[in-house]
Parts: C-alpha cells; sequence; structure tokens
C-alpha cells in the first residue's frame, strides 16, 4: 500500500489481501492492524494522522423496505466512491455494518475536513442506478443515498483517542440532521464528566491501567447500568484483540461498542476486574445506536 501526501512525502507498508466479501475493501482487523503503525510512522516524522468516520444515513431502511440485497448494493455502491476518492492518499475500512472508516496519513484536519465534504457530496450525487434486468417495481430509482461524516486529527487528538473522537463527532453529524460532517471539538469533550463502569472479562488479559480499549461483546448484569460483562476486548494502541468464551446468561449477549481508559485493574482466577471510564457522551452514542438498530 501507498500514501502519497503533501511534499515529497510517501509510505510503504504490508497490504493485506484479505478483502470484505461483501464491500470490498480492508475489514475491521485490517484496521486494527494499520492504525498502530501508521502513529508510529507519524508520530517519529512529526506528521497529522486523520481519521474519518462515516455512517450510511437510515440504512436500516434499505434492508428492512427493500430487502438485504439492496442494503449489500447501497454498501458496494458507497464503499467504490470513497474508495476511489481516497486511492493514492489513505484506505478505506469496513470498521462494522454500515460504518466505514478512513486512514489519511499526513493530512491535517483541515484536509481532512475537505475530502470528507468530497466524498459527501459525490455519494449525495450519485444515486443508486437500476440494475441490468431489475424488475422491482417497488424500489424507487435511483436510490438517493446519503452519509454523515465525523474527523478527527493526530497530534491534536491523542493516538488512543482518535477512533472515539471520530466516532463522537460522527454522532454530532448524525444529531445535526445527518448528510453532513463533524470535526471533533476537543473543548467540548473537556466539558463531559466521565462515567465509570465496572467490568468483569472471564478470562486472563493482558491489559493494564492507563489503556484506551473498547469492549464489542458484552451484557450487563443484573440490568445495573454500571456493571458489564465483557466478551471482547481491542486495544487498538497494541493491535491486539482478546476473547473470552463460556455461557452467556439471559438477556446477552449485546454487540455494539463502548471505548474508554482501563482503570483499577484486579486479576482474580481466571478472570479479569477493572474499572472502566467512558466520556458520558460515548456511552450516550453507543444507547443511541442501539435504539436506532432495533427502531
Amino acid at each position: 500500500m501507498s500514501f502519497m501526501g503533501r511534499g515529497e512525502f510517501q509510505l510503504e507498508f504490508p497490504w493485506t489481501e484479505e478483502l470484505d466479501a461483501v464491500t470490498g475493501i480492508p475489514p475491521r482487523k485490517a484496521l486494527d492492524s494499520s492504525l498502530p503503525l501508521l502513529l508510529r510512522i507519524m508520530g517519529e516524522e512529526d506528521l497529522p494522522l486523520s481519521v474519518i468516520m462515516i455512517d450510511i444515513d437510515h440504512f436500516k431502511k434499505f434492508n428492512d423496505r427493500w430487502g438485504h440485497d439492496t442494503g449489500d448494493r447501497v454498501l458496494r455502491h458507497v464503499s467504490r466512491i470513497i474508495r476511489e476518492a481516497v486511492r493514492y492518499r489513505g484506505e478505506a475500512y469496513r470498521y462494522g455494518g454500515e460504518e466505514i472508516t478512513l486512514l489519511l496519513p499526513n493530512t491535517s484536519s483541515d484536509e481532512a475536513s475537505l475530502t470528507a465534504e468530497r466524498i459527501r457530496r459525490s455519494i449525495y450525487d450519485s444515486p443508486l442506478e437500476r440494475q441490468s434486468g431489475e424488475d422491482d417495481e417497488s424500489l424507487p430509482i435511483p436510490l438517493s443515498v446519503t452519509i454523515s461524516l465525523g474527523v478527527s486529527t493526530f497530534p491534536s487528538v491523542a493516538g488512543s483517542e482518535l477512533l472515539v473522537a471520530a466516532d463522537q463527532a460522527l454522532y454530532d453529524a448524525k444529531k445535526g440532521g445527518r448528510n453532513r460532517i463533524a470535526v471533533y471539538n476537543s473543548r467540548k469533550k473537556d466539558e463531559s464528566l466521565p462515567v465509570v463502569l465496572d467490568v468483569r472479562f472471564p478470562a486472563a488479559s493482558s491489559i493494564s491501567e492507563g489503556s484506551y480499549i473498547i469492549l464489542t461483546r458484552w451484557f450487563r448484569h443484573r440490568g445495573e447500568l454500571t456493571e458489564i460483562e465483557a466478551r471482547e476486548i481491542s486495544d487498538p494502541g497494541r493491535g491486539v484483540r482478546e476473547f473470552a468464551e463460556g455461557p452467556v446468561p439471559p438477556g446477552g449477549p449485546v454487540t455494539a461498542e463502548i471505548r474508554g481508559r482501563v482503570m483499577a485493574v484486579e486479576r482474580r482466577g481466571d478472570s479479569t476486574f477493572f474499572s472502566f471510564e467512558v466520556e458520558a457522551e460515548v456511552l450516550d452514542l453507543m444507547f443511541h445506536h442501539l435504539k436506532d438498530r432495533d427502531s
């Protein structure tokens, strides 16, 4: 993979041959491998690294009204436009569901914002056309598709917080009406009070205090918001993902993401217990995600 940026800077690093089957772009695990490498290189070269988180607006309606084949076509359509827009400048990854993440090395916040706006406009101006031989008259063709985008940039945002910050900006864009971009506002973060969750991971873990990690599969204990059990932990800063097996209690697991900082790690027997500090707005974002998914 080759990234070109301002001046004579050029970056090459190993490419994964594995691509997401639906979108044709690299999957989430390729992002987990690429981000720590890019952060290290950009830090050593004193260069910026921007992240753009992208969400297809009202994606659930495509699947619910016209079937998953149409939803997959929308994903492929959007992914193709996005990847063409950043060719030789960065890479697009399928983050999960209808979310796509861009990594843009040697790209400032202003440059990333301009790129995000070009992508937003390209998709807005490129409705999905009918396929040859398609005769489903219930499907409105051309089918209008829009996206929302959130931008964050290293080093103004710490590398361990880049994804969280871009996700928060994406939430702001969606909250602002969708079909728009938002740039992460660090001053807004300073005004947000943290929430501390008590987490049990039913396996040995290599996490340590101060790490910024992601809980992906988890469920709440006894309906309490602040006490949960996690079955999957990712540490993007180290490119590490850990899993725990075992029976799942009634009501779980929930497949969503909570991101934050590890505090007060304690290992007892085969389990790891820790406090998990998240921004209240990040937790709010997660609940909005679940509400949108279930509505």
